[in-house]
C-alpha cells in the first residue's frame, strides 16, 4: 500500500515509513510551480519583481496582486496560494500597527521577518491546522539602507543579496548572481530581469509583472513602477 493510500498525507505531523512529511512536500511543489518572484539588491537600492497570476489578469481580478506595500519601508512579495499569502499579509500589518502604537517606529526588516517566519513555522506544528502554502521575500529599508530577506514555506527566514521563487527560479538564480558580480544600478538590473523574464517565460507579457524599487531616483517604497519604463524596455529589447 503507498503512502498516500495510507493516510500519510492527511496531517503535517504524520510521518511516513520512509520518514517524509508528505503535507510540506505538496506545499514545496505548489510553490516551485507557481509564478515567479525576483529580487536584487542593487549599487543603488532594491529592485523587487512579481508576476501575476494570468488566469486572474485574464479575469479582471485586481486584487489578487501577490506584492503588497505595508508602509514607507517595508514591502511583501509572495509566491504560492493568493489566500495564504493574504492571511500573512494581515498579521503582518497587525503586528505593524500594533508595533507604531507602542514605539512610534516601523518595524525593521529582520523583526518582521522573524514574525512571519514564525506563524508559518506554527503552521507546521500542529495536526489541525494545514501549513501555509506560500514563500516571500521582504524588501526593507533600515536607515536608508536596502534590506532583503527570504522566508521559505517551512518558516525559516535568512537575508540575502538577491534570490527568486517559483517556476523556474533555479535558472533565474544562477543568471541574477552573475548581475551580482558587474555590481549593476536599479534601472539596469530591471532591464536586464525584464530581458530575462522575456527570455525565459513563454509568450510573456510585460503587463503580467509588478516591480518596486527602493532607490536614489524613487526614496520611499509606496508605489508599483510606471509602465513608461516598461514599453521602453521591450522597444530596446525588440530591435536588439
Amino acid at each position: 500500500m503507498s503512502t498516500l493510500q495510507s493516510g500519510y498525507d492527511l496531517t503535517v505531523t504524520s510521518y511516513s515509513p520512509e520518514g517524509r512529511l508528505l503535507q510540506l512536500e505538496y506545499v514545496q511543489r505548489r510553490v516551485h510551480s507557481s509564478q515567479t518572484i525576483t529580487a536584487i539588491t542593487c549599487t543603488d537600492g532594491l529592485v523587487l519583481f512579481a508576476e501575476k497570476s494570468i488566469d486572474a489578469f485574464r479575469k479582471g481580478f485586481v486584487e489578487c496582486r501577490m506584492m503588497v506595500f505595508l508602509n514607507k519601508i517595508n514591502i511583501l512579495v509572495g509566491t504560492g496560494l493568493f489566500q495564504d499569502f493574504q492571511r500573512i499579509i494581515e498579521r503582518a500589518k497587525t503586528d505593524s500597527i500594533s508595533f507604531k502604537e507602542n514605539f512610534s517606529n516601523f518595524l525593521t526588516g529582520k523583526l518582521l521577518a522573524s514574525r512571519i517566519a514564525s506563524l508559518i513555522h506554527l503552521q507546521t506544528r500542529y495536526w489541525y491546522i494545514r501549513p501555509l502554502c506560500c514563500s516571500l521575500f521582504l524588501g526593507s529599508v533600515n536607515l536608508n539602507v536596502p534590506e532583503l530577506y527570504i522566508i521559505t514555506q517551512a518558516g525559516h527566514y535568512f537575508k540575502c543579496f538577491s534570490g527568486s521563487l517559483g517556476e523556474k527560479s533555479e535558472i533565474f538564480k544562477i543568471t541574477i548572481d552573475k548581475f551580482l558580480d558587474n555590481q549593476l544600478t536599479c534601472r539596469k538590473s530591471i532591464k536586464k530581469i525584464y530581458s530575462l523574464y522575456q527570455q525565459i517565460k513563454k509568450n510573456f507579457n510585460f503587463n503580467y509583472l509588478e516591480i518596486a524599487c527602493f532607490s536614489k531616483e524613487n526614496f520611499r517604497i509606496k508605489t508599483t513602477i510606471s509602465c513608461n519604463l516598461m514599453i521602453e524596455i521591450q522597444r530596446k529589447f525588440n530591435f536588439s
